[in-house]
């Protein structure tokens, strides 16, 4: 059998088996029959990756893919990125387990300090391994630090599927998943949208009336006799269809939760690391958007698994009364600053400062590739936050009607033409991309064509 040569990461898709080809198919089979059925939706059968680089995606029937997935957005720099792996293979030869939290070692001190320089005022920080954990973690230490279990949410709101952060998402969550005792914890408010008013008012503008009726249910419930004693919310709605709030937004919300003594958390793990323009997609709103703790992961590795929490030293303090009488940490795990994601982490965190500019040329790029598309009548709406991107499709440009059926057809095709994408929106209307910031720009034009191509085959 000849050897493949290396794949570069620039390339252009190459399909010779249909996907999902056989060698795919059969590797999908075998893997179904002994792997349980919480992680295998309804869809078609997948493709079976075999390898990356850069932007491309290589199955095990040799199909080659542009990926504008990124991994979920996690492979930010793309994948196998040379100076992640060469860090995570050095770092492989040193030290490759540590004892989580009772032991440190030297690249934990390292990453947390370079992160704890990125928080800005949220100058303490506490690593996770998914971002899941992250906001689960946030959460816990606002309910230490108020006494108040409940919290405030949004509609729409993707925060993971772990402890609190399912109770946290309102979207798409499958009921065998919440299993709660007692009332519920969250209290979900709307979430402004500029396309699909949560009002049902007609307008070009945004006056964040859906905020103020909203906050009639917190003003209601911090009255009550379970008080809500912090809010969660994403500085973009991510999984949602990335739906981009009124600059204003994150301010008013900041003043209306501190006047009620909520402490702010933002989820900023999808649109962190740079991945919407600013280091922290927060930033944009200005220093009154400020947050009091922040969860953030994804890209903030370049590919491994590391997320973290970000909070004012006075808040995360608050985890020195709750020792136990053991005298062990009151957080642990036994994979707390993995030491392979860490030297990941350490790795990334300079190339996310350094590629700034060219981030910046993609997501310019994207954005003048899919002008055009704007106009093809299944498509409501193009929302794009940096390198995160949305095509709204509807079967009715003036009633914005959604059209899952269509956006789940474009997103098999573009896989049959070699680009990969994901579904998204609450009635999964949406084709996503979350392209590495690394992607070329000869890839990008490529892409858009096959969308193009893909909106008028699935007519």
């Amino acid at each position: 059998m000849s050897r493949r040569p290396p794949l570069r990461g620039d390339e252009l898709p190459l399909i010779s088996a249909p996907p999902p080809g056989p060698k795919s198919l059969a590797a999908a089979k075998r893997l179904r029959r002994v792997e349980g059925a919480a992680i295998w939706g309804g869809a078609p059968p997948p493709i079976v990756w075999d390898r990356a680089n850069g932007s491309v995606v290589e199955d095990l029937d040799g199909n080659r893919y542009i990926d504008l997935t990124s991994g979920f957005g996690a492979a930010s720099l793309g994948h196998a990125a040379p100076e992640i792996a060469r860090a995570v293979a050095g770092q492989a030869r040193r030290l490759m387990q540590g004892l989580g939290d009772i032991h440190p070692h030297a690249a934990r001190e390292r990453l947390v300090r370079q992160l704890s320089k990125k928080g800005g005022a949220l100058s303490s920080v506490l690593l996770a391994t998914t971002g899941s954990e992250a906001v689960d973690l946030a959460l816990k230490t606002a309910a230490l630090a108020t006494g108040r279990r409940r919290f405030v949410a949004f509609e729409g709101a993707y925060h993971g599927q772990l402890g609190l952060a399912l109770e946290a998402t309102h979207f798409p969550t499958s009921p065998a998943l919440v299993m709660q005792g007692g009332a519920p914890r969250a209290i979900h408010i709307p979430y402004p949208d500029r396309y699909r008013c949560p009002l049902k008012k007609a307008c070009d503008g945004c006056d964040l009336g859906c905020l103020a009726e909203g906050w009639k249910r917190v003003e209601a419930a911090c009255d009550g006799p379970d008080p809500p004693g912090a809010i969660l919310v994403e500085p973009v709605q991510g999984r949602a269809g990335v739906i981009v709030p009124p600059p204003e937004f994150l301010p008013r919300l900041a003043a209306r939760a501190r006047e009620r003594g909520l402490v702010v958390i933002y989820d900023e793990i999808l649109t962190g690391a740079a991945r919407t323009g600013p280091f922290w997609a927060w930033e944009t709103s200005g220093l009154e958007a400020a947050p009091d703790l922040m969860a953030a992961g994804k890209g903030l590795g370049g590919g491994v698994a590391i997320a973290a929490l970000f909070g004012t030293r006075r808040l995360m303090e608050v985890w020195k009364k709750h020792h136990p009488v053991s005298g062990e940490a009151p957080y642990a795990s036994t994979y707390y600053a993995h030491p392979l994601a860490c030297a990941g982490g350490l790795a990334a965190l300079p190339l996310l400062d350094a590629t700034h500019e060219s981030a910046a040329a993609v997501a310019s790029a994207f954005k003048s590739a899919l002008r055009p598309l704007r106009d093809h009548q299944a498509v409501g709406d193009i929302r794009q936050s940096g390198l995160l991107i949305a095509i709204d499709l509807v079967t009715d440009r003036g009633a914005k009607t959604p059209d899952p059926e269509r956006a789940a057809a474009v997103i098999a095709d573009l896989e049959r033409r070699g680009v990969l994408a994901i579904p998204g929106g609450r009635a999964g209307n949406i084709v996503s991309f979350y392209p590495s910031r690394r992607i070329a720009i000869p890839q990008i034009e490529h892409s858009v064509a096959a969308l193009g191509d893909s909106l008028r085959a699935t007519a």
